[in-house]
């Protein structure tokens, strides 16, 4: 599979509004394309148009999920959530980023409000933002160029090197070329390996059980990112454990029971195939490398493409 290549501006700040400025974290930033319409052409896995403006649109990084710094109000392990925040912008080039003590995902002040990069693009997810592998710097080729990406050039992108340090778990949907997906996974089992990053921490996965009593528990919890931001909405509904988590995830297998593949047994199933969750305890039963994820579908009123 090609992606496109896609030069740009990554952008942590407006000069004229800073307090309505872009909120990255460690596997999201704001891109400005050159040409918007290379965007606008790329593939719509679930039918979803970019969210672009003349400020730029969102990327997603590919093939991570980052600890949340901010998701409904809530976040997960804060020192892990900035620290992967803070090494993507590092990675980008951005220096002496401070954020607002009272908007603590806001930019305050940097070195540099943007930045030169470009993104390998190969869609747009349900939600309009860019999937891609993201590189600081020029690249090569011209814009709009189809580049196939090898291990080679995926290793040198943020994305691969946040998985390398450990500063982000994997999450592999199902857009993911499979050569791409075997690599990263190995990249990946290495940094749990080597206890490097979050992974010392890492909670509610094959290794052990995570103990989430409540909500404000699970935020200084580390765990797989889509398990918490399935848990938070869960916690709300004010149910005094999680033994019903199961039957809420299998409720709606559209927006909580996401599709999956188990590469080990060569099964579909959905998400609640790889939880257990009895009393205050739960925990994945497959490492999340393992299994590869249907990509979400549009959401309502988006008309799918034929």
């Amino acid at each position: 599979m090609s992606y496109t290549l896609l030069r740009g501006t990554f952008v942590i700040r407006y000069p004229d509004l800073p307090r309505q400025g872009p909120e990255p974290d460690g596997d999201t930033i704001k891109f400005k394309p050159d040409s918007p319409a290379l965007v606008e052409g790329l593939p719509r896995p679930s039918g979803t148009p970019p969210q672009i403006n003349g400020r730029g649109i969102s990327v997603r990084l590919e093939a991570i999920d980052a600890l949340e710094t901010h998701f409904n109000e809530t976040h997960q392990e804060l020192a892990g959530a900035n620290a992967g925040r803070d090494r993507l912008l590092e990675l980008l080039g951005f220096t002496n980023v401070v954020f607002f003590d009272d908007q603590p995902n806001k930019v305050q002040s940097a070195d540099q409000d943007s930045i030169r990069g470009h993104v390998l693009s190969n869609g747009i997810d349900a939600n309009g933002r860019l999937i891609g592998f993201v590189y600081k710097g020029e690249p090569t080729e011209p814009d709009g160029t189809p580049v196939f990406l090898d291990d080679a050039r995926v290793d040198l992108s943020a994305n691969a090197v946040q998985l390398t340090e450990g500063n982000a778990y994997p999450a592999f949907y199902a857009t993911l070329p499979a050569t791409l997906r075997t690599h990263l996974a190995d990249v990946s089992r290495s940094a749990r390996a080597a206890k490097v990053g979050l992974w010392p921490r890492s909670k509610a996965d094959p290794n052990g059980k995570a103990t989430v009593p409540d909500l404000a528990a699970l935020q200084q919890l580390v765990m797989w990112p889509k398990l918490f931001r399935r848990l938070v909405p869960f916690l709300a509904t004010g149910a005094p454990d999680l033994t019903g988590f199961d039957a809420w995830l299998r409720q709606d297998p559209v927006h909580r029971d996401d599709p999956i593949f188990l590469l080990d047994r060569g099964e579909h199933g959905n998400l609640h195939d790889v939880i257990e969750a009895v009393g205050h305890d739960i925990q994945l039963t497959v490492w999340p490398e393992d299994f590869i994820i249907s990509p979400d579908p549009a959401p309502a009123g988006v008309t799918r493409n034929p």
